[in-house]
């Protein structure tokens, strides 16, 4: 979609990142490809991080139909001071 907008060029190195409502827990260097020419020229370059068994099993992954609250699942993430 970057690419078709014109805010990328074709070809190019871009980092990508991705998750769920939960948070962010994926990226990938990838190279750059417009929608038409997406399965001839879209690569995958690197895989930086991807979760391979999530730390946290969530109720609402073992409990089907599980409705209640996930905010005591989530700690503030604390940056060290520079």
């Amino acid at each position: 979609m970057a690419t078709d907008a014109g805010a990328l060029e074709e070809g190019e190195e871009v980092v990508t990142l991705g998750g769920t409502y939960k948070g962010l827990d994926t990226a990938l260097v990838v190279r750059t490809a417009g929608s038409t020419t997406l399965f001839s020229r879209f690569e995958v370059l690197e895989i930086i991080a991807k979760p391979r068994y999530p730390k946290i099993r969530f109720p609402e992954y073992e409990q089907e139909n599980w409705q209640g609250d996930l905010d005591q699942y989530y700690r503030p993430i604390e940056l060290p001071l520079v």
